[in-house]
């Protein structure tokens, strides 16, 4: 990225000089100020561009991941499966938990006589 960065900057200054100063060897033409500012311009003005759309793939990136997490928790929001219930048994439990009261009521009575 930094690299990236100062050849964007660079780039447009030199070529600018370059420019210049073959116009002022070649032809005599006092240019070589004005394309100089005007490569700092471009070159500051491609670096704008560059970070900013820099940072928007890094958001773009940062809401992926995000999305990513939230999906995964989402996915594994039980951690172990149900336990049955110690308070409400279930229809044929509560059948044969019955006959097993009738049972002891039976030896009770016996006995009590």
């Amino acid at each position: 990225m930094v690299t990236q960065l100062g050849l964007c900057v660079l780039a447009p200054i030199f070529l600018c000089i370059f420019i210049g100063y073959w116009l002022d060897s070649r032809y005599g033409m006092k240019t070589m100020v004005p394309l100089l500012i005007l490569g700092v311009l471009a070159g500051g003005k491609s670096a704008w561009h560059l970070a900013v759309k820099t940072l928007e793939q890094e958001r773009r990136e940062d809401e992926a991941v995000l999305n990513e997490q939230q999906s995964q928790r989402e996915r594994t929001g039980i951690s172990r499966p149900k336990q049955p219930s110690r308070v409400r048994k279930e229809p044929e439990e509560d059948a044969l938990a019955q006959k097993k009261q009738a049972a002891g009521r039976e030896a009770d009575e016996k006995w009590n006589c």
